[in-house]
């Protein structure tokens, strides 16, 4: 058996995404995987193939792969199943929850909130495991009953129930043969008279009382799965046909059966002749879900390796999917100067149980690149850092196993108890947290045993400090360690599941306080940043504060957090009070990302004061309003959000400081008001003063820049939106021996 890979990259999807969508998401990038597929359809001479929150479609005429994502205006919410319906060009896409999107043959995504909306069927009921089109309806099976729902008018009509003494009863697949409709359920099949009236529970017969999972018709005979078992069905007997040793997860007709096991396929011709089977021999630790089969080819959805797609002659496997990192399970990121790491860990509550194992992956060159988690077999990897002196080497922290070293994208070290100062919290169990660098290159690790605090310096040697001063006793009381932060001066801070605590390396004082941060009684610290002027940004489960001129800490004992005031509504409010807050990161114009769990991401001013952005699932591509982490890439201004339902980027404009100022520029330009909140100023060194001046020399707009990047407001000042017209920037340090210039267009 050979195998063979095709990585196709991103392209825009076929036919049906429509060009608004395409323009109001132009700044975003889909980085979702698209390894794990669910179901499969084949249209015509293509396959549609379901990742978890989005599609693929291959060609088979073309080659092509093509995406389709909530870039092109889809939920990026978990999908339960889909249909494409040829004769009306309209594809259907059932999400967990009961939301349906319908994407038209002219290019519009509709959606029917119908089923979501219902409170009277759980939201844990609304999945649909089948679905079968007749006439202009299509038939959903799902785990309350069947519903029908009206393809021309995007709506539902009858449901039929089917209850038992626990409530509604699941539905696992439905079937029209002989005129009858016949449905499998987990307490038996039924039948009706498909013109009978199906609401009417009497209408329908039982003539089975165990768990059916699937019903096809495939050479005008009804077959369906009992057991491990295929039947040859009619309203007054079931004949096995088929017997197999393993359980069957689905039957699917084409031209032939296959019939999918979890790590197997069988086709089977119009006699029930067996033509091939299919394995996973060569693939670890693989799963199937669906198949079809097209033009003498199997293909087979597969939970790691997207779509194989084999001969139906003989087992030669060609991966197909586009370019993909491991998973959408994103827990943690870094980026720099154009690299981009991802780790899959989830640890949010302190506690790494249950342990998820997944391996690492790389956004480099505009390609992904993965190491799979037989390579290092290091459970819950829940924070990565990148070494901001070579971007070749990268250390990871599993909180359930130790540290990882990658250099040239390959395993390098693994540092647990046997060969570090790490120290098991339980057999086999080292709970270590964040981890960052000083200005000397030391990577500092802190775990949750005595010594807390670990210093690796660039020579693999350790030193070790103890927190013991600061921490509780006994010492396993303590939950953990949240969040980590390296200031310019070296100071050490981190944020924990009781209080507040700083570490200065050169006085080798630590203090634990938590005066301001909140008024609960569990005052979990989630995120720590110190921006540009020296201010400490600290976000928790319960909203926001800020402390200048952290420092002072350590000589002083009535230091306290503060919140920082607005005025909303003409009433005094504290900015992100209420709101879980995730992380904080300040970027090259000293505006900061601030992310949350329930409420997306928000883009504030350097001083809070003015929302720039606030991005959710209803007004971005966004595929979640749950973000466990933000990164941005100093170098380019990208942004990345981290969600369980993927990772997806977005284009920003601030930069930090370069070396020179050959390449200034302004983005968006020319700007217009009606469209554009903001003029970026990109190019820039740090500390440079910025004046913005109309074409009579008429100061405008006046700063400095706080890194690579200015952003202008388009105002005078702040009072009014200037006027059409070209604007000037002039640009200096402090001496005056570096100026630069660029020209800006406003149009009202």
């Amino acid at each position: 058996m050979r195998f063979k890979i095709l990585y196709i990259g991103l392209l825009s999807f076929l036919h049906v995404f429509s060009a608004r969508s395409q323009t109001k998401n132009s700044a975003w990038v889909d980085m979702f995987s698209y390894l794990k597929i669910k179901n499969l359809q084949t249209v015509d001479s293509k396959i549609y193939a379901q990742s978890e929150n989005a599609f693929f479609i291959y060609d088979n005429d073309s080659g092509e792969i093509k995406k389709l994502s909530s870039i092109n205006g889809l939920t990026g919410g978990n999908i339960s199943n889909f249909y494409y319906h040829q004769n009306l060009r309209k594809l259907f896409i059932f999400h967990d929850g009961g939301l349906i999107e319908v994407i038209d043959s002219q290019k519009k995504i509709f959606k029917s909130p119908e089923l979501a909306y219902n409170q009277f069927i759980p939201i844990e009921q609304k999945l649909v495991n089948q679905i079968i089109a007749r006439e202009d309806r299509l038939y959903l099976a799902t785990k309350y009953g069947i519903s029908v729902y009206n393809l021309r008018q995007n709506e539902f009509g009858d449901t039929y129930y089917f209850t038992n003494v626990s409530g509604n009863l699941e539905i696992k697949s439905i079937a029209f043969f002989d005129q009858k409709i016949f449905a499998a359920t987990v307490e038996g099949l039924y039948y009706a008279n498909e013109n009978a009236n199906l609401i009417n529970q009497s209408a329908w017969t039982k003539i089975d009382n165990n768990l059916w999972t699937d019903l096809v018709v495939f050479n005008q005979n009804l077959l369906g799965v009992k057991d491990k078992i295929v039947y040859q069905i009619n309203t007054q007997t079931q004949n096995p046909v088929l017997n197999f040793n393993n359980d069957i997860k689905k039957l699917r007709v084409n031209d032939y059966l296959s019939i999918v096991f979890d790590k197997e396929i069988k086709v089977y011709n119009q006699n029930l002749v067996l033509q091939n089977s299919f394995n996973d021999y060569g693939f670890t630790a693989e799963h199937f879900f669906d198949a079809t089969d097209f033009n003498n080819n199997i293909y087979i959805a597969t939970e790691k390796h997207g779509v194989l797609q084999s001969p139906l002659q003989h087992q030669q496997y060609t991966e197909l999917h586009p370019d993909s990192p491991l998973s959408n399970h994103a827990f943690a990121v870094d980026a720099r100067d154009g690299i981009l790491w991802m780790a899959y860990g989830d640890h949010f509550e302190f506690n790494p149980y249950p342990l998820y194992r997944k391996g690492l992956s790389s956004y480099q060159n505009k390609k992904w690149f993965n190491i799979p988690y037989r390579n290092f077999q290091m459970s819950d990897v829940s924070f990565v850092k990148i070494n901001p002196i070579d971007i070749n080497e990268v250390y990871f922290v599993s909180v359930k196993n130790g540290l990882i070293r990658v250099k040239n994208n390959q395993i390098d070290k693994i540092f647990n108890q046997n060969n570090s100062p790490l120290r098991e919290f339980d057999t086999n169990d080292i709970r270590v947290y964040d981890i960052d660098f000083d200005s000397q290159n030391n990577l500092w690790v802190v775990q949750l045993m005595n010594p807390s605090l670990l210093k690796l310096k660039p020579d693999d040697t350790w030193e070790t400090v103890s927190l013991s001063n600061v921490l509780p006793v006994p010492f396993r009381d303590y939950y953990g360690f949240s969040d980590m932060k390296i200031d310019d001066d070296d100071n050490i801070w981190l944020g924990s599941d009781r209080n507040f605590i700083g570490y200065n390396p050169k006085t080798q004082i630590s203090k634990s306080f938590k005066a301001g941060l909140q008024n609960s009684a569990y005052p979990i610290v989630q995120t720590i940043d110190i921006d540009k002027d020296n201010i400490m940004w600290v976000g928790n489960r319960e909203g926001l504060r800020i402390l200048p001129d952290p420092q002072q800490i350590f000589n002083n004992n009535s230091v306290e957090f503060k919140p920082i005031k607005i005025i909303y509504e003409n009433a005094v409010q504290l900015l992100m009070e209420g709101q879980n807050i995730t992380k904080i990161k300040t970027d090259g114009s000293n505006n900061k990302w601030i992310t949350t769990l329930g409420s997306g991401a928000y883009y504030f001013s350097e001083d809070g004061m003015q929302l720039i952005h606030h991005f959710t699932k209803e007004n971005s591509p966004l595929p979640s309003d749950d973000i466990y982490d933000v990164a941005i890439d100093g170098s380019n201004g990208m942004v990345y959000f981290a969600t369980l339902n993927g990772l997806i980027g977005y284009k920003g404009f601030a930069t930090e400081s370069g070396d020179n100022m050959d390449d200034v520029y302004a983005f968006p330009n020319p700007a217009n008001e009606k469209r554009h909140d903001f003029v970026t100023i990109r190019g820039l060194i740090e500390g440079v003063n910025v004046k913005i001046v109309d074409i009579e020399g008429n100061l405008v707009y006046e700063t400095t820049s706080k890194g690579g990047s200015v952003q202008w407001d388009l105002t005078a000042f702040g009072k009014y939106k200037v006027a059409t017209g070209v604007y000037i920037a002039l640009i200096t340090n402090d001496d005056g021996s570096k100026t630069q210039t660029t020209k800006i267009l406003v149009i009202k």
